[in-house]
């Protein structure tokens, strides 16, 4: 004997991706808050920067690889005023964190900048500029 079963469709498909871009435009604003947390880490921690005034980047990720460029305000240690430099960095992501390995000036450490360059461009991270 044959059974008839009815289904009913509720309009749930909208709500769905709408709950999907949602989510999937928090977890890029976690990733670039990571990214922006590391960067910042790894100025303080290796630059003569007192503060950080502002920070803008554009990152591109291939597999565990990071490619970040931006610009970057800031107070200089030893130097009083506001300086705004350009840098690109890279790093990679190990486990739920972003670790920045290298990072470079590109007035201040020229021949670094375009090592990073080049080594961002052979893994396919380099990120496009907007």
């Amino acid at each position: 004997m044959a059974k008839i079963v009815k289904f009913t469709f509720d309009n749930n498909d909208e709500e769905n991706l709408t709950q999907d871009s949602k989510e999937s435009q928090n977890q890029t604003l976690d990733e670039r808050e990571a990214i922006r947390k590391a960067l910042e880490d790894h100025i303080l921690a290796n630059f003569a920067v007192k503060t950080i005034l502002g920070i803008d980047f554009v990152y591109k990720i291939n597999k565990n690889d990071i490619g970040v460029l931006g610009q970057i305000a800031y107070e200089h240690k030893r130097r009083p005023g506001v300086f705004v430099a350009d840098y690109i960095a890279k790093g990679y992501k190990q486990k739920d964190r972003y670790v920045i390995d290298s990072l470079a000036f590109q007035l201040g450490e020229p021949e670094f900048y375009t090592q990073i360059l080049n080594i961002l461009k052979a893994k396919k991270a380099l990120p496009d500029e907007e």
